[in-house]
């Protein structure tokens, strides 16, 4: 079983620098969509992500989606974005983000994927040689408030370990 540990940990998507990912080796990026960039089951992003992106994207990273949720919803927000997209991803099985690193025409281990949830974006990540990023979840309501308050329990004594070790941001 993959580790459930991530290697980076920030506040927000918008809180990691282009400075950063080059640190990090990262070529291309897969941003989950569900308390990542968007609050959960919507379709407006947060704001400043455009222009995060557009940073992102002008100092030569790649960029996509990829979502475990169902197509409608990672089709609407990859148009608003302008970006490729894979829907009903299944993280944290790993096929998808290896998938990602094709399209994006990077080794997987150049290939960052930046979501919210432990048990989904960062095992995925790690289960493949990905770049595994942590970002809080959105604040808000979710469509499935019990599975996330569970999912947030399990990871609250691994996100408490990585802040005891690193604390939030970049570290070598």
């Amino acid at each position: 079983m993959a580790s459930p540990m991530p290697k980076y940990h920030y506040k927000s998507v918008l809180d990691i620098s282009v400075d950063d990912l080059h640190k990090m080796g990262v070529k291309a990026i897969a941003l989950d969509i569900d308390n990542t960039i968007c609050n959960d089951g919507k379709t407006n992003c947060i704001e400043g992500l455009g222009e995060w992106l557009k940073k992102v994207q002008n100092s030569g990273i790649k960029a996509m989606i990829i979502s475990n949720a169902m197509p409608r919803r990672p089709k609407i927000v990859s148009k608003m974005l302008s970006l490729p997209y894979i829907a009903n991803a299944k993280k944290p099985k790993s096929h998808t983000l290896i998938q990602g690193a094709e399209m994006m025409s990077v080794k997987i281990n150049e290939f960052a994927m930046i979501g919210d949830q432990i048990f989904a974006d960062v095992m995925a990540a790690n289960d493949c040689g990905a770049v595994p990023i942590l970002v809080d979840a959105l604040p808000g309501k979710t469509r499935f408030p019990l599975f996330y308050a569970t999912r947030r329990r399990k990871s609250a004594p691994i996100i408490a370990e990585f802040e005891k070790l690193h604390g939030y941001g970049y570290y070598d």
